[in-house]
């Protein structure tokens, strides 16, 4: 439980720091530079993002077999896999880095109406440089967090970003200039995957000495899984970083723009909300190997539970907040519509709710099992998008994320997983899935009645006001109509004594 919260601290700290400085960073970026270098960032990000396919899912397979060497003190093994992991990440950094270069000479091609800016191409060089070097030392942040040592990772990672952000604002200011901006991206890259690099071997010096074979029986485990998670990362690949490249093409570069504001609020959002994940993703693992049946399927309904409540909070806010907030950090300019807000809002809240779902799945080890539907997922949202979004722009990328999800992981991730590893009823996850969902529409359509009958325009002042009374009301309707349920009792006796 202390390396939970330890972890959980750390974890929670970090992000909102970064993050932080991150949206003070875009709103001097929108002042002193074009929207096209906005677009440009968005892009290049996704072209790279897409290339990462080439890490063929090795590192969550590797990361899932040093559990048990790590738990068990077998250094031998632990040696084994990360020499086996160091080889394979060097490798893959040269693979991105020649794929990059082969793309290189068809960049305008991805370009609609491409603008005047200079250097354009070096720009794509050095987002490609920062993705390569990222993987000459990152096999080592990922012993740390196998270890439950996630701590470690974020301290280190707060101190450069944060100092890395705030050079980016100052040479934004002085110099109004792109090249500063994404130069200091590279130098905080090299530096914070060095420093955690120096921390792994400090603490962990025995993966320095010469190693024996790996193990054929733990070789082969790596393999399926590998195998396993190409599927899901070309999928993972084809629905979270197509957006930007397929509204570029289709569309243009002050969309993409536009697009990378809402998403970054978005994955912000996400992510923050998701270190408690990160935090206990370990020690789920544990659960499931020590524990008899019962106790798995209490500990999977009180993170589901803990899921859904946070899902709840953030689209509520993000529904009845998303364009105020807009507002009030870059400008009217920079709004969606309505309907565009309200699919946004919808995907974000199918997509954080598979949070549990998966947790459980990769600590069961399932990646083989739903190869298929990754499958299923990836062709499905590549179809709706491309077709979409000729015809609706921006809401037809996020509609084909809807469209993808409803139809694959919906219920096919919960129906493997209650199939392979937790003996659950269906019947009764969709049963607490609709009650969840239900709850959070009825509060999101009440409090933006509220908004719109006793606000006329958000301040500063007001919008903090506004949202804090958000979390609150709907923290309070969740306790109050849950109150009863074995998990809202359990999480209120973890609550007092902590």
């Amino acid at each position: 439980m202390y390396s939970i919260l330890k972890n959980l601290k750390f974890s929670v700290l970090n992000y909102i720091v970064v993050n932080l400085l991150k949206f003070i960073v875009r709103i001097v970026f929108v002042r002193h530079l074009s929207l096209e270098y906005l677009g440009i960032n968005g892009l290049f990000s996704n072209i790279l993002a897409v290339l990462s396919l080439a890490e063929l899912g090795v590192g969550p397979a590797i990361v899932y077999s040093l559990y048990k060497p790590l738990a068990l003190g077998d250094k031998e093994a632990v040696k084994s896999i990360m020499k086996l992991f160091k080889k394979l990440y060097i490798s893959i950094g040269f693979v991105i880095g020649s794929l990059g270069l082969c793309l290189y000479p068809f960049l305008d091609s991805f370009i609609k109406d491409k603008p005047d800016i200079a250097d354009l191409n070096y720009f794509y060089l050095l987002f490609l440089l920062n993705t390569v070097v990222s993987y000459f030392w990152s096999y080592q942040r990922n012993l740390l967090i196998a270890d439950k040592k996630l701590y470690f990772v974020n301290a280190y990672q707060a101190i450069v970003q944060v100092a890395v952000a705030v050079a980016q604002i100052i040479g934004l200011v002085l110099l109004e200039s792109y090249w500063c901006f994404i130069v200091l991206m590279l130098l905080g890259t090299v530096v914070e995957n060095f420093v955690i690099a120096r921390k792994a071997y400090a603490e962990y010096p025995y993966i320095k000495e010469e190693s024996c074979e790996l193990d054929e029986s733990v070789l082969g485990e790596i393999v399926k899984n590998t195998k396993a998670m190409v599927i899901h990362k070309l999928a993972g690949i084809i629905v979270f970083s197509s957006s930007n490249i397929i509204l570029s093409k289709f569309v243009g570069l002050v969309a993409v723009g536009l697009y990378s504001n809402y998403y970054m609020v978005i994955t912000v959002m996400n992510t923050l909300a998701g270190k408690l994940f990160e935090a206990i993703t370990a020690n789920v693992g544990h659960i499931l190997v020590v524990n008899d049946d019962e106790k798995k399927v209490q500990s999977f309904k009180i993170m589901e539970f803990v899921t859904a409540l946070q899902v709840s909070v953030m689209s509520v806010g993000m529904y009845v907040l998303f364009n105020p907030f807009i507002t009030l950090w870059l400008g009217k300019e920079f709004l969606f519509d309505k309907a565009t807000v309200v699919c946004l809002v919808v995907l974000f809240y199918l997509m954080f709710m598979r949070k549990a779902v998966l947790l459980y799945r990769d600590a069961s080890g399932l990646f083989w099992q739903d190869r298929y539907k990754a499958i299923s997922e990836m062709i499905i949202n590549l179809v709706a998008t491309i077709y979409l979004v000729q015809h609706y722009g921006v809401l037809g990328v996020v509609c084909g994320g809807i469209i993808s999800t409803m139809l694959t992981c919906f219920w096919l991730e919960p129906f493997i997983l209650f199939k392979y590893s937790l003996p659950m009823s269906l019947n009764n996850y969709f049963m607490d899935y609709f009650k969840y969902t239900t709850v959070t529409i009825l509060c999101a359509l009440g409090l933006e009645y509220v908004s719109e009958v006793f606000i006329n325009g958000y301040s500063l002042i007001s919008f903090i006001l506004f949202g804090s009374f958000i979390v609150i009301f709907v923290s309070l309707v969740w306790f109050g109509l849950f109150r009863n349920r074995e998990e809202v009792v359990f999480l209120k006796k973890k609550l007092l004594k902590f």
